[in-house]
């Protein structure tokens, strides 16, 4: 644009002076150039906290404001995205709520169907969302698949196995078959067809994974894998630590990160060996919420502790490099950061 207006400029007249003024259209609304944070909830509804990317603008329970009053349920597990829509899912009251990502006004409830949904994605006009269904038994789950015109569960996807976290990527939905840190695989469903096309076994302990540039990255308790998708070919990273499991994996800037225990650690997406050092560590007093929310984007590091789930807790933001930029209190039980870009 900058390149146009110049062109322009140079041949054209002073009367057309505002064409160097044109830009790209913003979304309009009061939560654009931030960030959310998703409150679990303890015994009450869950909440949203926003923060202004410059972190100047902390605003809580931004959706009880925005709606008058009218709550998103209990136990807050996840938000996806399409377009200018916010998917807010709350397994302890099987509901997904949908909003304007820009003004959280109400646009309506996925409210039937569901059975302990966790995550979901978007893909060719249809949500395909997680549920965990009966906790008795890992056989019975799930993907719900939505019709994001009527917000109605037209399809179920028997998975015969744990689903958990999800993915979608060239028209194929990765899905975690392990969940709460017991598991080792990850079923592959053609999003068209809705059939299982591939199910890719893991290491035991898996809790995260992610896929960037045709590899598949597979976090389990003690090891790395990464697992290539066109050949199936495997590597293996082992991770050995007396402070605990590692968890939380996420790649950013070529860069491979994740915690164990209340620290975190990187390393380059070629390394061959896990770090020995830390790259920082936060103090929590939690019991069952050290770590309980975590994410790297734009060169900053996100970290939310659950505290005691029952009063407000905090966030903490860091550079790539490790030091401390702001600590915010939020609501209760922080437990994921999505970015409103």
């Amino acid at each position: 644009m900058a390149i146009l207006s110049g062109l322009f400029l140079n041949s054209c007249s002073s009367d057309d002076d505002a064409i160097d003024n044109i830009e790209e259209p913003q979304a309009q609304g009061a939560f654009t150039n931030g960030f959310f944070v998703l409150n679990e909830g303890g015994s009450g509804a869950g909440s949203v906290t926003f923060i202004d990317n410059e972190f100047q603008n902390v605003e809580q329970g931004i959706y009880q404001q925005v709606n008058g009053g009218d709550d998103l349920g209990q136990f807050m597990q996840s938000i996806f995205f399409n377009e200018e829509l916010a998917y807010i899912i709350s397994n302890g009251s099987n509901l997904i709520t949908v909003v304007d990502r820009y003004t959280f006004e109400l646009v309506g409830k996925v409210d039937s169907g569901l059975q302990v949904p966790r995550y979901g994605v978007v893909e060719n006009g249809k949500a395909y969302v997680t549920n965990l269904a009966a906790f008795d038994s890992s056989t019975d789950d799930y993907v719900a698949v939505i019709d994001l015109e009527t917000l109605e569960v037209e399809e179920s996807i028997a998975l015969n196995a744990p689903a958990e976290h999800i993915i979608e990527e060239n028209g194929l939905i990765y899905v975690q078959n392990a969940v709460f840190g017991s598991g080792n695989g990850i079923s592959v469903i053609d999003a068209a067809s809705y059939e299982i096309v591939n199910t890719i076994k893991t290491k035991e302990n898996l809790n995260s994974f992610q896929i960037k540039n045709g590899m598949l990255y597979a976090l389990s308790s003690a090891t790395l894998e990464k697992i290539d998708l066109v050949s199936g070919e495997v590597s293996e990273i082992a991770i050995v630590s007396d402070a605990g499991s590692a968890a939380n994996l996420d790649l950013e800037d070529g860069m491979i990160y994740y915690t164990i225990g209340n620290s975190v650690f990187v390393m380059e997406e070629n390394a061959e060996t896990a770090p020995e050092e830390t790259l920082l560590s936060y103090s929590s007093d939690s019991q069952w919420g050290v770590m309980y929310g975590f994410e790297v984007k734009n060169g900053r590091i996100y970290i939310a502790d659950g505290g005691d789930f029952a009063s407000n807790s905090f966030i903490e933001v860091y550079t790539a490099n490790g030091e401390l930029l702001e600590n915010i209190e939020v609501g209760v039980g922080p437990n994921g950061f999505y970015f409103n870009e």
